[in-house]
């Protein structure tokens, strides 16, 4: 994550490829969930054995998006003769370094060459024993992770999936897409290329990744019909807009939406319009603006994207052939696939943003100047709402209007708007105490990102305090239950109704209901319920 992006959705906070195949899948079959060895579309790979599970790491699901295949949907992988080594993760696509993202995206990268993907699978004895009676004698449910980083940074290899894997008992795919400028460009000129139009590219090498799912998993032991996509943060919000997305047709079943859903993006013609900015201060304009571009080095473009624009221009751009319409629109219309749907949201997702942009000390005498720089007209509303004699301090007052206006009240809405059509189990995540980094005296609580370590290993944080594990397992139940057969409930983790006067209340001492109007008052949804679409201001 970058602290401008952090800014610009402060500000909203406040003011606010390739068509899917039609061929059936290859037919579950009988597999040797020990052997290291595997045979794809385009050659053998060679993994490791885990604990507990097997490992095919750094396998390619599309060609280097290099040279003229820049700015383009994504190609055919080339085929391999041998046995490939499985054993190392691709490249993370290009980005500044993150301590955020740490593990492989932490230090940075300059390489094109990164659209790969993780297969994890359990061993044979540990999908039996994990799976229930009726999923134990077929293909095992295949869960798609995409990672998160405000479509500018990290990698599929940055989670660790072994828990999910070896409790659950099954497949976990992690992926590489193309981020920032490279995998959001939008231009007039790269709009007329080709029919998909621009500014999607990230979002179709996530549809190139499901396609080569659908054609090889059933060789690794997995059920190409049983598919659940899943993602956090940016990934979220890939997962919804692949739920709008006409392109991602038939290519899962099921979906988990974390903390994302309906974090908007621009529309295409400002998409464009930013974009033919970014192009000039590259020094590339006018009929050969796809020619320089497409000269320039990987460096250079991720250079001049910390520059020009701001980062929420790197994010799927609504209106073309990918995405029709904005997320939150969608579902209201009832235009998205109405496939199981578990979505949830942090009880205090914006304490992280506030503590990137450094605003966790801001005075008492700063509180109203803050609010009225980013809203405006609107800045007495917001602060007779969150008045400092409710919430102590401005950073705790800051990060409760993000928390509400750009996640707990979005998805609200959004979970709303699904269940007239399809299956909706929602959650609020709420361990005060997770275990995040300790920075200066302003504890984040259950802050945006804090339920991964719940789910995955994450080299940045280290292993998982005791005090976390009976949630952890709970949530690991919970999400694996869904991708078998779209409802989480599972023996020893407390019921979870479906989505209506009752969502589930993730915390540490024990799952349980939580009332939706509880949850509504808590996160002042009524008051921006007036204001869903409010205009951004940095």
């Amino acid at each position: 994550m970058r602290s401008r992006f952090f800014a610009v959705l402060l500000a909203l906070a406040l003011v606010a490829g390739c068509t899917s195949e039609s061929d059936d899948p290859p037919a579950a079959k009988s597999v040797d969930l020990t052997t290291k060895v595997v045979t794809t579309e385009n050659g053998s790979l060679r993994g490791a054995n885990e604990a507990g599970y097997r490992s095919f790491l750094g396998v390619p699901y599309a060609a280097p998006p290099v040279g003229k295949l820049r700015w383009m949907p994504p190609a055919p992988a080339a085929k391999w003769s041998g046995e490939r080594n499985a054993t190392e993760a691709g490249a993370a696509c290009t980005q500044q370094g993150s301590v955020v993202s740490g593990g492989d995206s932490g230090n940075g990268s300059t390489t094109e060459d990164c659209l790969y993907l993780n297969v994890y699978t359990p061993t044979d004895g540990t999908a039996r024993r994990t799976l229930p009676e009726q999923a134990r004698k077929g293909a095992l449910p295949v869960m798609v992770w995409i990672h998160g980083g405000s479509y500018i940074n990290g990698a599929g290899s940055d989670y660790g999936p072994g828990r999910l894997v070896t409790e659950g008992g099954v497949i976990v795919v992690t992926i590489n897409y193309r981020l920032g400028a490279l995998g959001f460009l939008a231009l007039p000129e790269l709009s007329r290329e080709q029919p998909l139009g621009s500014g999607n590219y990230g979002l179709l090498d996530q549809q190139a990744a499901l396609r080569w799912v659908q054609k090889n998993i059933a060789n690794f032991g997995g059920d190409a019909k049983n598919v659940t996509l899943f993602g956090e943060s940016a990934g979220g919000g890939s997962v919804c807009s692949q739920l709008v997305s006409p392109e991602a047709e038939g290519l899962f079943v099921k979906a988990i939406a974390e903390s994302g859903c309906a974090l908007r993006g621009p529309t295409q013609s400002v998409a464009e319009t930013t974009g033919t900015t970014f192009a000039a201060s590259l020094g590339c304009r006018g009929a050969a603006v796809l020619t320089c571009l497409r000269g320039k080095s990987a460096t250079e473009i991720r250079s001049a994207s910390n520059v020009s624009g701001t980062s929420l221009t790197y994010a799927p751009a609504t209106g073309g052939p990918v995405l029709p319409s904005d997320i939150e629109t969608a579902f209201s219309r009832g235009t998205f696939k109405d496939v199981p749907l578990l979505q949830g949201t942090n009880h205090d997702e914006g304490r992280l943003f506030v503590l990137s942009l450094g605003l966790q000390n801001v005075g008492p005498e700063l509180y109203a100047t803050a609010v009225r720089r980013a809203a405006g007209t609107l800045a007495p509303q917001i602060i007779e709402r969150y008045p400092l004699s409710k919430y102590g301090t401005p950073g705790d007052a800051l990060g409760a209007i993000i928390t509400d206006a750009t996640f707990s009240c979005p998805a609200i809405r959004t979970n709303t708007s699904a269940a007239k059509r399809t299956t909706v189990y929602a959650y609020e995540f709420n361990d005060p105490n997770a275990p995040l980094p300790k920075i200066g005296n302003f504890p984040l609580k259950a802050a945006h990102a804090a339920e991964l370590p719940y789910l995955f290993d994450l080299e940045r944080l280290g292993a998982l305090p005791p005090t976390a594990q009976k949630l952890s397992k709970e949530m690991v139940a919970y999400w694996t239950s869904f991708a078998i057969d779209g409802d989480p409930n599972t023996d020893g983790a407390p019921k979870w109704e479906k989505f209506g006067p009752a969502m589930q209340a993730l915390v540490p001492e024990g799952s349980k209901p939580l009332p939706s109007t509880s949850f509504t008052a808590d996160h002042n949804c009524d008051f921006w319920a007036q204001h869903p679409k409010l205009a951004l201001r940095s």
